[in-house]
């Protein structure tokens, strides 16, 4: 096994299997989607059920030898997913993770840590599809090889530590993939910890995506960002330890709030940079607007 429990080991039917694909159920149809997985915690796998496959049907190994996957916790809003090994397979220790908040693109990251001579490279992060803000900043990387990377393949540093799992194909940039931060897991396994199940959070701000500056257009009255002192006219510099500059740059940040943690919020009033700290809450339900009825 190589080091730092780069690849798993499971012991399937008294077979050693390296690096082993799970697979995802398809929500319509009868077929299977194959991804790729990574050791995470004590026991717990983290891999990417892209859209069109179901979280909660998760298999390892092929035909009668398929073992099923116990869902442990999923993103809706990312498809990140953490599964539980099932008794009787072992795997390896949970890979040492890295950060990928400070890469830039252009930087190296690898499948495979032991062997740098084959680098995927960094090209961008994105945070639009068309016009739509995404709900978070994804990486656009580029890889080595023939064939792309399938979903939860995870990428890791020189040092061989985590920093990405591959998400999905970018078909249109070659042997390109999205990719999740790794920051996205310590996300889901807050909320884990916490109450079991991912939950939006929020502060109570309303921005403006065509306003060249990231100026706070409201704030809603009993909100943890008024309860803060956070004010409409605010600019919004950084949410925690991230700056933000653009709107989909705040909506990044913004996914990264966790209910009842604590978090840092820079703003500029004036020429008066303020720091205040802020407590997220659920993210209310949206109810809709009745229309009115007809006389």
């Amino acid at each position: 096994m190589k080091r730092g429990g780069v690849f798993l080991l499971l012991l399937l039917s008294g077979l050693a299997a390296a690096a082993p694909e799970i697979s995802f159920e398809e929500e319509e149809g009868e077929g299977r989607q194959i991804a790729a997985t990574v050791v995470v915690g004590d026991g717990v796998l983290a891999s990417v059920a892209v859209l069109g496959t179901d979280p909660s049907q998760a298999r390892i190994g092929e035909g009668e030898g398929a073992q099923f996957l116990p869902l442990v916790i999923r993103d809706e809003v990312s498809r990140l997913t953490l599964l539980k090994v099932p008794e009787g397979v072992e795997v390896g220790e949970a890979i040492e993770r890295g950060a990928s908040v400070s890469l830039e693109a252009g930087d190296a990251v690898y499948l495979d840590p032991e062997d740098l001579t084959r680098v995927s490279r960094v090209v961008s992060w994105e945070n639009k599809y068309g016009e739509t803000v995404l709900p978070l900043s994804l990486m656009r990387v580029h890889h080595p090889g023939e064939k792309v990377p399938l979903p939860g393949t995870p990428l890791f540093d020189k040092q061989g530590r985590l920093v990405a799992l591959c998400h999905q194909g970018a078909p249109e940039f070659g042997l390109g993939t999205y990719a999740l931060p790794v920051e996205a897991i310590a996300r889901v396994e807050k909320d884990l910890k916490s109450s079991g199940e991912f939950v939006s959070s929020w502060i109570g701000i309303r921005m403006d995506v065509k306003h060249p500056v990231l100026s706070i257009m409201s704030v809603r009255p009993e909100s943890p960002a008024a309860a803060a002192g956070i004010l409409k006219g605010d600019i919004l510099l950084a949410v925690g330890e991230r700056e933000v500059q653009t709107y989909a740059d705040a909506v990044n940040a913004l996914y990264y709030l966790v209910n009842g943690e604590e978090t840092m919020v820079r703003v500029l009033r004036g020429t008066q940079p303020i720091e205040m700290t802020v407590v997220p809450e659920v993210s209310p339900p949206v109810v809709p607007i009745p229309e009115p009825e007809e006389e």
